[in-house]
């Protein structure tokens, strides 16, 4: 096991004693076996080992505190060599910790990154809220840091440190200490550089002097925020291959070798690959949390458009764009999601309006393929819980009996078919506009940016300021009609069965589409509209919804 450490306090006793690993244990009278093996029980932390009972700092409220023989014995055993009473300093959390010169060093394990998922690894500096970055190389910051990387793989890994859970869950008045969190690189945390997973960007600008606002509760709240994870680059849908300037993150599902899914690939992988992270925080524009949730196997959560500011957050398209979550167990996420936005979600509570479950069956494959047989199974336990009938509905169908009025007569697919292009596309090109202007101008040269980015661009370099507002109102419309008329938003409390796509082995050396069919294939994969992704990314702006 990898250690590293941060000093805490100085002069800890009157006489100081020989140096070496530490813990800390709190009791109040007596300190006995059973309390000694549960405080070092390996299933409630991962850092604190039996090593570190060569010195014993006994945390008591001012009582003085016995240890039983049968203790003692035990501690013998793991190589104690002395037990002293720490009656000072309430910052002293209980945990492991190093002892040197009469001063305690907090002992935090690192763990490598082996799945590349992260671009940086950080840790808290003295300044509230500030972060170090851990690992040199490219991303550094414009003070001295720490190196945390074990120096065997070079500076492409990581290793990311992690503090005791005893320490973390002593601060128990914050609602997010002991939390171990990945945030995407798409978001500001003070003292660290964004880079959008593009070298271009990330040479460009200086470290943050704020933290998203998002994500600010968290991040100075008492959370352990890990470092910052890999992404498609400027938010795009990349896949491994035309990930340029930072290898993709690795798949651990499957045999190793499948895509990550984009654009929070990194966070999505933090989660799926360790058990050392407990949450991993990302974006979605129209797809970003939900297809590397499926592509990783974890569960995502994309919270209500409108919930969370965006400042701070690296945004493509205003209108969809959200922070949001990933987590290996779902009663974990939930838990988080509640501490982080629950106040803000329930202004607007549907808990007491009658459920309604609908599946737009024209959003399902027609074959009976495995991944619908387990869609409709989850809809047979959901109709069961509920005891209701789920509403099969088929939109364009709906559409067609009665259109919205603003459609004029147009059917479901015509009237949308342009607006996918001409919203998103448009607003993705100038999302990019000041970062493209100043690196000309500083550098003297165009940033270098993957193709597929560069296709997007030159796609919404095309799209007129009218063809865009245009695109919006009709947007408006249909978003109007699907939480009116499809979901009854404020009558009912709707839920929507939906496959987010056909899942087949998708692996991280296949060609890309732009490669498959030169710009034809790409036409179809982007330009038109992806009815799929827009309803499920208009239910996230209906006031209260929230996808799994």
């Amino acid at each position: 096991m990898k250690v590293t450490a941060s000093e805490v306090v100085t002069k800890v006793l009157p006489k100081p004693k020989e140096d070496g690993p530490v813990v800390v244990i709190p009791t109040e009278d007596t300190l006995d076996a059973r309390l000694l093996l549960e405080f070092f029980d390996v299933s409630k932390d991962d850092v604190l080992r039996q090593e570190f009972a060569k010195g014993v700092l006994l945390k008591s409220n001012g009582t003085n505190v016995k240890v039983s023989p049968k203790a003692e014995m035990l501690l013998s055993s793991w190589g104690n060599k002395w037990i002293e009473r720490l009656q000072t300093a309430d910052a002293v959390h209980p945990g492991p910790y190093f002892y040197k010169d009469n001063a305690l060093w907090e002992a935090l394990r690192l763990y490598d990154d082996t799945q590349g998922a992260f671009l940086i690894s950080t840790k808290p500096t003295k300044q509230k809220g500030q972060f170090g970055i851990c690992n040199q190389g490219v991303l550094t910051i414009d003070r001295p840091t720490d190196v945390l990387n074990d120096g065997k793989h070079g500076w492409s890994q990581c290793s990311c440190a992690v503090p005791s859970r005893h320490a973390a869950n002593a601060n128990s008045d914050n609602p997010f200490a002991g939390w171990r969190i990945a945030v995407k690189d798409a978001f500001d945390i003070q003292g660290t550089r964004l880079s959008m997973n593009n070298k271009a960007y990330l040479q460009l600008y200086p470290p943050a002097k704020s933290t998203a606002s998002s994500i600010v509760d968290f991040v100075e709240g008492g959370s352990c925020i890990l470092g910052k994870t890999k992404l498609s680059s400027f938010l795009s849908r990349e896949e491994a291959t035309e990930s340029i300037d930072f290898q993709a993150a690795w798949n651990p599902r499957a045999d190793g070798y499948q895509t990550t899914g984009g654009s929070s690939s990194g966070s999505a992988v933090a989660v799926a690959a360790y058990e050392w992270v407990d949450i991993g925080v990302g974006t979605d524009t129209n797809g970003s949390i939900r297809r590397p949730a499926q592509c990783n196997g974890v569960f995502g959560l994309r919270p209500s458009q409108g919930v969370f500011p965006q400042d701070g957050m690296f945004t493509v398209f205003k209108t969809f764009d959200v922070p949001g979550i990933f987590a290996r167990d779902l009663d974990k996420l939930a838990t988080f999601a509640t501490k982080w936005y629950a106040p803000q979600a329930m202004k607007e509570s549907a808990n007491n309006l009658t459920p309604k479950i609908i599946l737009p069956i024209d959003l399902l494959p027609k074959e009976d393929t495995p991944q619908k047989k387990i869609v409709l199974a989850f809809l047979q336990d959901l109709e069961s819980f509920f005891e209701i009938e789920a509403d099969r509905i088929d939109l364009e169908a709906l559409w067609a009996q009665a259109p919205p009025e603003k459609a004029n007569g147009q059917g479901m697919h015509q009237y949308l078919e342009e607006v996918g292009k001409n919203t998103f596309l448009y607003a993705n090109y100038h999302s990019g506009a000041a970062f493209r202007k100043s690196y000309q101008e500083r550098l003297g040269k165009k940033p270098f940016v993957s193709k597929f980015v560069e296709w997007r661009w030159k796609v919404g370099s095309t799209i007129s300021q009218k063809d865009h507002e245009e695109a919006m109102r009709r947007l408006e419309v249909y978003k109007d009609w699907f939480l009116n008329d499809v979901m009854e938003v404020g009558k009912r409390n709707s839920f929507v069965v939906m496959q987010s796509e056909d899942v087949t082995p998708k692996y991280r050396d296949d060609l890309p589409p732009s490669v498959i069919s030169k710009s034809i294939h790409m036409d179809k994969y982007v330009l038109k509209q992806d009815l799929e992704n827009t309803t499920s990314s208009l239910l996230g702006i209906s006031g209260g919804s929230h996808q799994y």
